[in-house]
This record gives C-alpha cells, structure tokens and sequence, in this order.
C-alpha cells in the first residue's frame, strides 16, 4: 500500500511538472519572443526553467519522494561560464542539476524537443545532442562566453550498472575550444530510483536520497599536446576517474 501511495504522489508530481510546462510555453514564452530581445530571452527563459524545475524538486522533497543531499551546495550558485558534467543514474538527474545550479542551460535529447509538455519552452533555450559537433561547439561557447553554464551527460544515457563506462568526447572538445573549465558532479541516489528501464511513476517504498558530490575542477592546459583528438581523451579519461571513482569513496 505504501509503494502505491508513492507511486501515486510520484504521478501527481509528474502531472503538475508537465501541466506547469504546458502553461509556461502558452503564457510567458510568447510574451518573452515579443516583448525581449533574443539576448534577454535566453536568460529570462533559463531562468524560468531554472525555478519551475526548482519547483519540482522542491515538491518531490517536501512530499518525502527523494532528498537532496549536496556537499558545499555554495560552490554549485556561484558557477558562472563553467562546462559542468555530471554521471546519469535517474530520471530526475537533469531537473536537479538545473534546479540547483542558475542561469545553466543543459545539452539533451532531440526528443525532448518533441515532447508536448516542455518543448515549447526547452527549444529556445537548450541544446540538442543531435547537432554537428562544429555547432555544438560553436553555440555552447556563445553561451559560456556571456556567463552561462552548460549541463551535459558526457554517457549520453542514464548510467547502468555492470556496464562499462563509456563517455562521449563532446564535452572534452568544447573544454579544449572555449578554455572554461569543467566542473565534474558525481550523482548517487540510495535507494536507487527511476532508472533506466525502470518506470517513471516506481519511486520505491521508502525516499531516495540523491548525493551530489562536487568534484575537483578540470582546467585547460595551455600545456598539453597540441593534438586535439590526444588532449580529448586525456580530458575524457581524467573525467571519467572524477565521476566514478567518488562512488567508491
């Protein structure tokens, strides 16, 4: 009975997190492409997502669903111009990194720009993982560049256990191009929750405590070989030490 109970809160959450979606892309989203400039769309959208999202998170705790436990949660408001990556073992991983860290803007898949409760609102603001790479980097460096950080998932799908690791180079590439630093989050959550083919509404019979633990910062080189393809997997291999080893520790 108590697992249902929490299925069902767990379902109301998720009802409220796509009806506000919904609201927010008919209401505010016109308003903001008619009334603000391109520049002062992005930030005020991303930031509109940064608090809905906080929302979300906010109502998720106050109903006992999960808890958020963060090391030096200071260090994540005052990131500015930083490439933050971060493992992927739940659902929820990308709403509470956005949640918790402002004016962020988060790379996804391209089918949520198809998805009827956010697109509206993501579209204008969020990068796909589907664009070429010389777009990718070319727009996410705009971004840092005017302060933003950029939220990527270097696995690229949520983390499954007794797998091999393996981390996209995207991430590596842009660190090497625009020069911002990287900031690794190692995500776990106890008792593990809404991963990957588990259901959307099974949130367990007990809450989840979701651990995010900062890591040491990855910073450019100017030392490193000039090879690009030789600095990227370098940068890989140093970021895949950062995120899975602090599961061991």
């Amino acid at each position: 009975m108590k697992r249902f109970f929490r299925s069902f809160l767990s379902g109301l959450c998720f009802a409220i997190f796509g009806i506000g979606g919904i609201i927010t892309g008919i209401t505010i989203v016109p308003i903001v492409l008619i009334f603000c400039s391109k520049k002062i769309q992005k930030r005020i959208l991303s930031g509109t997502i940064h608090y809905l999202w906080k929302s979300f998170v906010w109502l998720m705790c106050i109903l006992k669903l999960i808890k958020i436990d963060i090391q030096n949660e200071k260090k994540l408001k005052n990131l500015c111009g930083t490439i933050v990556i971060a493992n992927h073992p739940s659902l929820i991983d990308v709403v509470i990194l956005v949640s918790k860290i402002p004016h962020s803007i988060c790379v996804v898949k391209d089918g949520l720009f198809k998805n009827i409760f956010i697109k509206t609102l993501i579209r204008r603001v969020y990068l796909s993982n589907s664009m070429t790479p010389e777009d990718f980097i070319n727009h996410a460096t705009q971004d840092l560049n005017m302060g933003y950080n950029i939220i990527i998932f270097p696995e690229g799908t949520r983390t499954q256990k007794h797998k091999p690791i393996h981390l996209h180079r995207g991430f590596a590439y842009l660190h090497i191009h625009s020069k911002h630093e990287i900031q690794p989050i190692h995500i776990q959550n106890e008792p593990h929750i809404l991963g990957k083919g588990t259901p959307w509404y099974d949130v367990g019979n007990k809450t989840s405590v979701y651990t995010l633990k900062i890591m040491p910062k990855i910073v450019f080189d100017k030392k490193i070989k000039t090879d690009n393809r030789k600095n990227a997997i370098l940068i890989t291999e140093m970021a895949k030490k950062s995120l899975f080893s602090a599961q061991n520790t």
